[in-house]
């Protein structure tokens, strides 16, 4: 549970400092809440990163897709080598034209990667990058001294040199996350089957984000999007490792991971007890199932209401507020400010 991106305002001294930037936020944004492929939860949030082949412009914006917390345009794995100006022109103009969507670029060590942020750099859509194969910290800030304010970048992680190096990337002025690109590195280590086999590069890109104030990394998806009992058992194994997101490659994908990614509803029962009993009885301790309730369980709380509030409104009030708050913060954070 990522406490970087819930601070208690009044337990939080550093909360203050935010407030500028969530009120202008509030302002911006709240006159459209509703929930459709141009409105999709941030980046910081996102459980469900939803591939589409940036070649294949008739797929970026469909009803299909719409669940999905964040849309990803490939630029690099899904597009052959002489597809590749067509879908870069392709892309480019679906974010000019009112789409808008994150776009996966090419690693930096492929001499395609600057062409790919040049195509779309300027784009008023993009909402950021996925980094393909990012090995060090100097990469990201590479492709961040590229962007404009504001755009950010999803570290994906897919070979050995990157996970040994998983706390610098995530410590990189320009990551807002890891990702993990679990095929590339199976193949590089020739690893068959067993997922066991990749619990040390699981666990150390989840250690790295927590280390960095990121959220919970991002997995890599299920390669079959037939295989629904096998893509319940890797979420189980994600969520339980402390991954806060999937990589979907089909809009069929989408609903599982984005269940197995929400608050719990026994959990979010525990919340809504632990907050009613710091209620009834303000600055006094409290046992809520058995246990003394101290400020830790009360941020914790919070935390699990608002972000089931984030992804169903019905669940509580403060939907704008919780949202735009976290994110306020946690931008604040990445660009360096304490």
């Amino acid at each position: 549970m990522e406490r970087s991106e819930y601070i208690d305002p009044e337990r939080s001294l550093a909360y203050g400092r935010h407030e500028v930037a969530t009120n202008r936020l509030l302002q911006e944004r709240g006159r459209n809440e509703s929930r459709s492929a141009l409105t999709r939860t941030g980046g910081v949030d996102a459980r469900t990163w939803l591939l589409v082949p940036g070649d294949r412009p008739h797929q970026f914006s469909t009803p299909a897709d719409a669940e999905a917390d964040a849309v990803i345009l490939d630029l690099s794995d899904t597009v052959a080598p002489e597809n590749l100006e067509f879908a870069r022109s392709a892309v480019a103009e679906h974010l000019s034209s009112g789409g808008n969507a994150w776009v996966q670029m090419n690693g930096s060590g492929s001499g395609l990667c600057r062409g790919d942020v040049r195509a779309v750099v300027r784009s008023p859509g993009l909402r950021g990058i996925v980094l393909s194969r990012t090995e060090s910290a100097e990469q990201v800030r590479d492709v961040k001294a590229q962007l404009r304010a504001g755009v950010m970048i999803v570290a994906l992680v897919e070979t050995s040199t990157g996970i040994e190096n998983a706390r610098a990337i995530a410590a990189a002025h320009g990551t807002l996350r890891l990702a993990f690109g679990s095929a590339d590195l199976r193949r590089e280590l020739g690893i068959m089957g067993e997922a066991g086999a990749l619990l040390y590069a699981r666990s150390r890109l989840v250690m790295a984000s927590r280390a960095a104030g990121l959220p919970g990394p991002i997995d890599g998806p299920t390669i079959d999007p037939d295989d629904l009992v096998g893509l319940a058992e890797d979420l189980r194994r994600s969520a339980g490792l402390g991954f806060t997101g999937r990589l979907c490659l089909h809009p069929r994908q989408v609903r599982m991971t984005n269940s197995a990614f929400a608050p719990a509803q026994n959990m979010l029962a525990w919340a809504r007890r632990v907050l009613a009993a710091s209620r009834a009885s303000p600055g006094s301790a409290v046992r809520v199932d058995g246990e003394i309730v101290d400020w830790w369980h009360i941020d914790a709380a919070r935390y699990l209401v608002d972000r089931a509030t984030l992804f169903d409104p019905t669940e509580g009030p403060g939907l704008l507020r919780a949202r735009v708050g976290a994110r306020a913060r946690n931008e604040h954070h990445r660009n360096g400010h304490p």
